[in-house]
C-alpha cells in the first residue's frame, strides 16, 4: 500500500533473474571484448560489481588476470592419483591452465564443491577458475548445476534487493530497485501467489506493528493453537484451505486469460487492507492502553476503513462480471479506468492511515484526565486529582 499504489518492488521468476544476470554478463563482454565465460568468472570474483570490474579492466588488466588465474601455465606438472587411472584421452582442463583431469574426476570434484560460488582448478595452488566453457565438456546435468551455482552467486550479492517469497512452494522472487530502501518500504510485500509478508523478518505482513512485537504476538498465538487444536482438526482445516486455494487459483487463471491486470491489483489491495486492519488492532492493544482519546480516533479510522474495504470488494465483484462479459475494447477500457480511480482512492486512504499510526496518532491531543483512571494528573505538577 504505497503512495498512489505504486509498488516499489517487482515480482520476478527465476528465469527473469537469469535473463537480468545474463544481460549484465553480455553488456560487460561487449564493452571490453572479453568472452562471456571470462566475464562470468570475474563478476563472481568481484561480487557482481560491474563498476569495479570496469575500473580494474581499464587500470590493472594484467594484475586482475593473474589474480583470477587467467594466465596459461604450461610449466606445472599434474600429479593426481585419482585422475591417473582414467583414460588419458578422456580429460579436460580450465581454459587458463594446462592441468588436465579426467571427466570422471571433474564430475566428482564439481559435485563436492557444488555449493561454492566460485570453483578453482583442482590442483592445489592453481588460481584458475572453472568456467562455463570447461563445464560444457562435461554432462548436461553438471552444466545445469554450474549454472545454478552462478545464479546463487548473483542472488547472494543481491540479497539486500532480492528475496524469494517465503510462502511454502512459491518460486517467485521479490526485487527492490537499488534506489529504494527495502527496509523502509518492504513492510507490506504482496507476492503473485497471494502471500503477504514483511521484507525485514519474513513474517506475515504486520504493518503498523514492529517486527519484534509481531514475532512475540505470533509466537503466543502459535502456542495457543498448539494447545487448543488436535491433529484431526488441523487436517480438516488444511483440506478446507486446499479446496479454497484450488478454487481461487482457477479464478486467477481466468483473470490472466482475460488480461484483467487491474482486477488482480484490486484483489491484492484488499488482501493488504484486511491484513493492515488486523494488525492495527494489535497496535491498539500494545501502544494505546492508557490513551482513550487515541483509541477512539483509531477505532473511527478502523470503522471507516472497513466500510471502504467492503464497498471496494462489492465494486470489484461488479467490475469483474462486467470485464468477463463485455466484448468491446471501449467498454473494457472504461471499466478499467473507473476501477483504477477507485483503487487509487482506497490505496491513498490506507497509506495515510499507516502514516498516522507511524506518527503515533500525533494529530490527537491526549489529555491526562481520560477516563482510564479515577484520577487525573495535573499538567504543571505531579499531583493526582480526584
Amino acid at each position: 500500500m504505497e503512495d498512489d499504489l505504486q509498488r516499489p518492488y517487482f515480482v520476478c521468476t527465476r528465469d527473469d533473474l537469469k535473463e537480468k544476470m545474463n544481460k549484465q554478463i553480455n553488456d560487460m563482454s561487449e564493452i571490453f571484448c572479453v568472452s562471456n565465460s571470462d566475464v562470468t568468472a570475474l563478476l563472481m570474483k568481484l561480487r557482481w560489481n560491474s563498476q569495479l570490474l570496469s575500473e580494474r579492466l581499464c587500470q590493472e588488466n594484467n594484475k586482475l588476470s593473474t589474480e583470477s588465474g587467467f594466465v596459461t601455465d604450461s610449466n606445472q606438472d599434474l600429479s593426481d592419483s585419482d585422475s591417473s587411472c582414467d583414460d588419458v584421452d578422456d580429460k579436460a582442463s580450465t581454459p587458463f591452465c594446462s592441468h588436465q583431469f579426467s571427466i570422471n574426476y571433474w564430475s566428482k570434484y564439481l559435485e563436492k564443491n557444488k555449493k561454492k560460488y566460485t570453483i578453482s582448478c583442482p590442483l592445489q595452488g592453481c588460481p584458475a577458475e572453472v568456467e562455463w566453457d570447461a563445464i560444457e565438456n562435461l554432462t548436461v546435468r553438471k552444466k545445469n548445476r554450474y549454472d545454478e551455482s552462478v545464479l546463487r552467486s548473483y542472488l547472494e550479492k543481491s540479497k539486500k534487493q532480492i528475496k524469494q517469497c517465503p510462502a511454502q512452494g512459491c518460486s517467485y522472487f521479490i526485487e527492490f530497485p537499488s534506489r529504494i530502501n527495502a527496509e523502509e518500504y518492504g513492510l507490506n510485500v504482496v507476492c503473485l501467489c497471494g502471500h503477504t509478508f514483511c521484507w525485514r523478518c519474513s513474517l506475515e505482513s504486520h504493518n503498523p506493528v514492529t517486527c519484534n512485537n509481531a514475532s512475540g504476538w505470533l509466537s503466543r498465538d502459535l502456542k495457543k493453537l498448539s494447545v487448543s487444536m488436535d491433529d484431526t482438526s488441523c487436517l480438516d482445516r488444511w483440506e478446507a484451505c486446499e479446496a479454497s486455494m484450488e478454487k481461487a487459483r482457477s479464478k486467477l487463471q481466468a483473470f490472466e486469460e482475460s488480461n484483467n491486470t487491474t482486477l488482480r491489483e484490486g484483489l491484492m489491495l484488499i488482501v493488504q487492507c484486511k491484513q493492515f486492519l488486523k494488525w492495527s488492532c494489535v497496535y491498539e492493544y500494545i501502544h494505546l492502553e492508557h490513551e482513550d482519546s487515541k483509541k477512539d480516533f483509531l477505532r473511527f479510522l478502523q470503522d471507516y476503513a472497513s466500510t471502504l474495504v467492503q464497498s471496494f470488494s462489492e465494486t470489484l465483484k461488479e467490475e469483474r462480471e462486467k470485464a468477463l462479459s463485455e466484448t468491446t475494447l471501449e467498454e473494457v477500457t472504461c471499466s478499467k479506468g473507473n476501477l483504477y480511480d477507485v483503487t487509487i482512492s482506497i490505496g491513498n486512504y490506507f497509506y495515510n492511515f499507516a502514516k498516522a499510526l507511524q506518527d503515533g496518532l500525533g494529530v490527537v491531543e491526549v489529555r491526562h484526565y481520560d477516563d482510564f483512571s479515577p484520577c487525573w494528573l495535573c499538567d504543571r505538577c505531579t499531583y493526582a486529582n480526584t
